[in-house]
């Protein structure tokens, strides 16, 4: 689809969300053909840098598991005696 400038400029909202959908959008200055909008591929930036290799992927996934501590005095107490 062809659109002018004036036209983009105008409906801009719309034509980007045509594009977003798949929609290849050609601007024209005075008929003249100057840039097309595409969408960009939907991955993240992480997962396109570790395709490209330039991200390491992590070596372990997930978190170890927490040990509770158990303490002698109260949250309360603590937040008392630290604000004076």
């Amino acid at each position: 689809m062809n659109v002018g400038v004036r036209e983009l400029k105008a409906k801009l909202s719309e034509y980007l969300g045509r594009a977003a959908a798949g929609e290849s959008v050609i601007v024209t200055d005075r008929g003249t053909p100057i840039v097309r909008l595409v969408a960009i591929d939907g991955g993240s930036a992480i997962q396109r840098g570790i395709e490209e290799g330039w991200i390491d992927p992590p070596r372990r996934t997930g978190l170890d598991p927490i040990e509770p501590y158990l303490s002698k005095r109260s949250t309360l107490d603590v937040l008392d005696e630290d604000r004076g």
